[in-house]
């Protein structure tokens, strides 16, 4: 197995600012969406209220509407009683029509909250995504690199063994080699003292 390739502490560091900086990212989308959730419960509680303000409006003039009618066929003489409650009505309309105002300068400011939340949500999906991408590709090249490596360690112990098994080949040759001329040396030297081979 081929020997593993030390880290440089510049790596590590390089690496940890990554997943610090990732984590951050995390933490700030996770922030955001708990804001985006908020501002979507207020706007849902501001729009019941108007809602609700505005029924009350119109349940008021149809009362009022009623009451004037009624003033008018019953007590005509009656102009002053006419004449306050048209003054009250029109006191509360104007009160109602600047509570709309009201709230409908609210609502304007949360849809402008809500688009420059969601603007940043963006950023942050895209920043996020940016360096996914980033490490993907980091850890591919890696990868790769490793592949490349192993591929060399084979290759450099194939021609290691090639080497040593021609080096053996070799070797045994020459003690055959060497053998023969032991074996014929010796039986030469075995014919001078009148001995034969073949019957020791």
């Amino acid at each position: 197995m081929p020997p593993k390739k030390k880290k440089g502490k510049g790596g590590g560091k390089k690496k940890k600012k990554k997943d610090d900086a990732q984590l951050e990212l995390e933490d700030k989308y996770k922030k955001t969406m708990s804001e985006i959730e908020a501002l979507k419960d207020q706007l849902v509680v501001r729009k019941e209220f108007a809602r609700r303000a505005q029924m009350t409006g119109d349940e008021l003039r149809q009362k009022m509407t009623g009451a004037e009618k009624e003033l008018e066929e019953q007590q005509k003489d009656q102009k002053a009683i006419n004449a306050d409650m048209t003054r009250q009505y029109k006191t509360m309309q104007t009160e109602m029509g600047l509570r709309n105002h009201q709230l409908e300068t609210e609502l304007a400011r949360i849809r402008q909250h809500l688009a420059q939340t969601e603007l940043e949500l963006k950023k942050t999906k895209e920043e996020k995504e940016r360096m996914t991408k980033e490490k993907d590709e980091e850890i591919g090249n890696l990868q790769m690199k490793i592949n490349s490596m192993e591929k060399d360690y084979e290759r450099v112990i194939d021609e290691t063994l090639d080497s040593l098994c021609s080096k053996i080949d070799t070797a045994r040759e020459k003690w055959g080699e060497m053998s023969t001329l032991i074996q014929a040396k010796n039986k030469q030297v075995l014919i001078e003292f009148g001995l034969h081979p073949l019957d020791i």
